[in-house]
């Protein structure tokens, strides 16, 4: 291996510098645009760039994970070409028997199918993911995602769990605007299932499960939005946890109301096979009051 230069040296050394303390990280994108340039001897176009994007976004992983899951895999399976078991995928047992030539000719026979497929749809083949690929301002996805506290609008789960995406409520493709009003938060795994022919605003999802009534102690206790749709509350009688939702029973609670709750439980003094019993704090005079889980035992 050639030796490096004192000049080189001196570069090398000032990048080393860059990357170690330099670089003021928002994401993952400096990293690995020099590592790419870098694997490419010091140079690599915007597409090999992006593939490298691409390969470091998990939550693309975790999108065409779905795919599998809803549609190739099943019809595979169905036609009797694939077995599935344990996560693992292989071909039904009597397509398994091939040499090398037989194995690379159906490769060959997939790859026509592709190009053929491509030739004919061009960029269509891809539209079910640029039809709301509008640039959205960095500013706006941020409004977006700390309007819904860094959790997904349809099921709670947070962003340090799943990464989170700014989704058309009306997309793109049906004259859905940019407008904040039209933007929610949704996790990959939900955005996908969500597709382009459902315009369910999560977004008022959203401003359901934060409904606060002025008075109510229990809203009171809960403070300003926080990072969980529940909290602890001190009664008289010991420890008892509530929604931060104002008004709503068990049975109207959403299922991230319930996850939260569970999550609050499991996490405070709680004694392990309490009876649980739910009452509604303050009702009356026309208001359903605050719902509070109380134990006993």
């Amino acid at each position: 291996m050639a030796r490096v230069d004192g000049v080189g040296k001196v570069g090398v050394d000032r990048l080393k510098a860059f990357i170690e303390t330099g670089m003021a990280m928002s994401h993952v994108y400096q990293p690995v645009m020099i590592r790419t340039m870098l694997e490419g001897g010091g140079a690599a176009t915007r597409r090999q760039i992006a593939a490298a994007f691409l390969g470091a976004d998990l939550s693309q992983l975790e999108y065409y994970e779905n795919v599998v899951s809803r549609y190739p895999g099943p019809v595979l399976r169905r036609h009797g070409i694939v077995e599935f078991e344990r996560g693992v995928y292989r071909l039904a047992r009597d397509l398994r028997r091939m040499d090398e030539w037989q194995r690379a000719s159906l490769v060959a026979l997939c790859d026509a199918k592709v190009a053929d497929f491509v030739s004919h749809r061009q960029a269509a083949v891809w539209a079910h993911r640029s039809a709301n690929a509008d640039p959205l301002p960095g500013t706006l996805r941020w409004q977006v995602i700390t309007r819904a506290m860094g959790r997904c609008e349809a099921c709670g789960v947070s962003a340090l769990i799943r990464a989170l995406e700014v989704d058309h409520i009306v997309p793109r493709a049906r004259g859905g605007s940019n407008d904040i009003e039209n933007l929610q938060a949704l996790c990959s795994t939900c955005n996908v299932q969500k597709l382009d022919r459902d315009a369910t605003d999560f977004h008022a999802a959203h401003a359901d499960v934060t409904h606060r009534r002025a008075g109510c102690g229990i809203c009171d206790a809960a403070g300003p939005d926080g990072q969980d749709l529940a909290i602890v509350v001190k009664l008289p009688s010991g420890l008892a946890v509530a929604p931060r939702r104002h008004g709503a029973g068990w049975l109207e609670l959403w299922q991230p109301e319930v996850n939260a709750l569970r999550r609050v439980e499991a996490s405070s003094a709680v004694p392990r096979g309490a009876a649980m019993s739910t009452v509604m704090v303050g009702a009356g005079d026309g208001d359903p009051g605050h719902l509070v889980v109380t134990y006993a035992g």
